[in-house]
């Protein structure tokens, strides 16, 4: 499907006027492929929409993903206005142990956790000082029904709001207000799952 971005559909999205910037660069027409990202052998997580900066420094295309989620029809949680100034993490739910894909400033500055160690892990890692958790592993510090609660949603393609115990880098607890949203990519089912994340005051 096209989608073609104008500065009245992203005021519609309620973007900041640095991203309606953005959308009106008119870009070269000349420009038609994209020189694919070098290896890092660090990096574990492969994807075929990541690609050098268009819009955003990491090469994530951010703006796609959150207008998909801006016009998903039939929304469960009431988002209200969502920008790229959230704190955000994506998920890919088609690899194993649902990798973090990407995560912004937003989140690192939340979370305390630099971009570069979220990268491949599961979310699992606030869950405990450290981020010492492991797969299926009984949780200390976040209840087992809201464990099961997310397990069931991504298990559904459900959307879900809860708030959840994590811990920042420096073992610092606080209550996370987390809202998990399946994003599908050029399937009927989903892709991706995105996280916006917010401490509760």
């Amino acid at each position: 499907m096209s989608v073609t971005y104008t500065a009245a559909s992203a005021s519609a999205l309620f973007m900041n006027p640095w991203e309606m910037s953005a959308l009106e660069y008119n870009y070269s027409e000349t420009t038609t492929t994209f020189m694919p990202l070098e290896d890092d052998d660090d990096d574990n997580v492969k994807d075929s929409i990541i690609y050098p900066g268009i819009y955003a420094p990491s090469g994530f295309d951010i703006l796609n993903i959150l207008t998909r989620v801006a016009m998903r029809p039939s929304p469960v949680v009431d988002l209200g206005p969502v920008d790229a100034s959230c704190a955000i993490v994506v998920c890919d739910i088609e690899q194993p142990d649902c990798p973090v894909v990407y995560a912004n400033e937003s989140c690192a500055l939340l979370t305390g956790y630099p971009l570069k160690e979220m990268m491949g892990k599961n979310c699992r890692f606030l869950q405990a000082p450290g981020g010492q958790v492991r797969q299926s592993s009984t949780r200390r510090h976040v209840e087992r029904t809201v464990v099961e609660q997310m397990r069931n949603a991504i298990d559904s393609n459900g959307e879900l709001a809860v708030e959840v115990t994590n811990f920042r880098k420096n073992g610092q607890k606080f209550t996370n207000l987390l809202t998990m949203i399946p994003v599908c990519w050029d399937t009927l089912t989903p892709k991706y799952y995105i996280g916006f994340l917010a401490e509760k005051s």
